[in-house]
């Protein structure tokens, strides 16, 4: 590989995604993707099938980030929405999925949605992009152990030279954006950069200087708690009653509770396709028969069969944003067929994410003892990612290191912005 061939920084998220480009002169560009007519810097981390536009033995058509939204909007919600694959890198036992005439896996997910995003980027910065730096978390969700986090490393690097990055690089996600960070300091610093992502939080402490001495990772941790374990709590205890659970439903004669694992698996995008198909139906359209309230059933029925999951989803993250600024919020939901309208103070939300936060906050507490390090020797937090605003985490960081040792800025897009510094770095290593 020449050490002219541009070498990007991808942030392939669980829920969003996004490419970027450094010039020699550390000046960063990101390449514009297509969402609903307009460009933007970032995509969702989306694929989108319709069945009725499969040819035989040619090959999968399929739309892929923003523009899978659109051609789900076009379908009225007809075919095939996959979300949040990155959440299953670690389940090997995961089958592939038919889609019309095709069978495909979760690496074919992931190439297809890094293969379109490559030639959307290629498109906007006019250049062939075969070398790229990935980002990826220090523990994927669901691994147990270090062999589980080798695995979804080794099924993530595959998938990106699948797609056509035939030089692919992995780097962990927080270090990334510490390359970001880096660039504001004026000396150097110990600093703590904590990653708060949709399907993990992650940290590292890294010794930087920007004047051109050493870089040091000093400790490294995560954990599979993060912003969409925040949306998971707040679905299933505010929206979810609404669709029966809790209820129950008479079966000869015996009275038995709704089965949880319904609302568990609509309440986190990676679980959603398991909802999809004939035998769930069955098992829904059987428990409807004997529900006490057979209307909630028919409403969760609705919402699968629709794929209106996805903007239940949407509406569910609004709530969850508003709460980040005021003591209380509204939650609004409509689709024509169900109607769903509750209000939600933070301090019940708060309650309800207890057990994410305190799994953060000892993630947190357990990389700093492994590091050697106290709070009080740390000399800047970086906090990245949505979840950084949800007041009571903040809280967490406030009460360890002091309000004035906190930073952010750019909180969406610093990994991108950070992998691609590294890429420049390492193609002119």
């Amino acid at each position: 590989m020449s050490a002219s061939t541009p070498r990007v920084g991808i942030d392939f998220g669980t829920s969003s995604s996004a490419l970027a480009l450094a010039g020699p002169d550390g000046e960063v560009r990101f390449a514009q993707l297509p969402t609903l007519g307009a460009l933007g810097s970032s995509w969702r981390t989306l694929l989108f099938f319709d069945p009725d536009e499969q040819p035989p033995r040619e090959p999968i058509q399929y739309a892929a980030g923003g523009e899978a939204i659109a051609a789900y909007l076009e379908c009225l919600g007809e075919g095939r929405l996959l979300q949040s694959f990155k959440s299953h890198l670690t389940t090997a036992s995961l089958g592939r999925t038919q889609i019309a005439h095709h069978a495909i896996g979760l690496d074919d997910m992931i190439a297809l949605f890094l293969r379109r995003l490559r030639e959307r980027a290629e498109q906007h910065l006019g250049v062939p992009l075969v070398a790229a730096t990935i980002g990826r978390p220090v523990r994927f969700v669901g691994g147990r152990a270090p062999e589980d986090d080798r695995v979804a490393a080794d099924r993530l690097l595959a998938a990106a030279r699948q797609a056509g990055f035939t030089d692919a690089r992995l780097e962990l996600e927080p270090v990334g954006a510490a390359y970001h960070y880096e660039r504001t300091l004026k000396r150097p610093e110990l600093a703590l950069v904590a990653d708060f992502g949709a399907g993990t939080t992650d940290f590292c402490l890294m010794r930087m200087d920007p004047t051109g001495g050493a870089r040091e990772i000093v400790g490294t941790g995560g954990v599979g708690a993060a912003g969409d374990d925040l949306d998971a709590a707040l679905l299933e205890r505010l929206v979810c009653p609404a669709l029966g659970k809790g209820d129950t439903y008479v079966e000869m004669g015996r009275e038995h509770p709704i089965p949880a694992s319904y609302y568990y698996k609509l309440a986190r995008w990676h679980h959603l396709p398991f909802l999809a198909g004939p035998r769930v139906r069955a098992e829904l359209e059987r428990l409807r028969r004997g529900a006490r309230h057979p209307e909630r059933i028919d409403a969760l029925m609705h919402i699968i069969a629709s794929n209106s999951a996805f903007y239940l989803h949407k509406a569910v993250e609004k709530t969850k944003v508003e709460l980040s600024s005021k003591p209380q919020a509204s939650f609004d939901f409509g689709d024509g067929e169900v109607e769903i309208h509750r209000t939600v103070a933070r301090r019940d939300f708060e309650r309800w994410i207890a057990p994410v936060t305190t799994a953060i906050a000892a993630s947190l507490d357990d990389t700093l003892a492994r590091a050697g390090v106290s709070p009080g020797e740390v000399d800047s937090v970086f906090m990245t990612g949505g979840t950084a605003f949800v007041p009571v985490i903040r809280a967490q960081f406030k009460e360890r290191f002091g309000a004035a040792k906190l930073r952010g800025g750019d909180e969406l897009m610093s990994i991108a912005s950070g992998l691609a510094l590294r890429a420049a770095d390492t193609a002119s290593a």
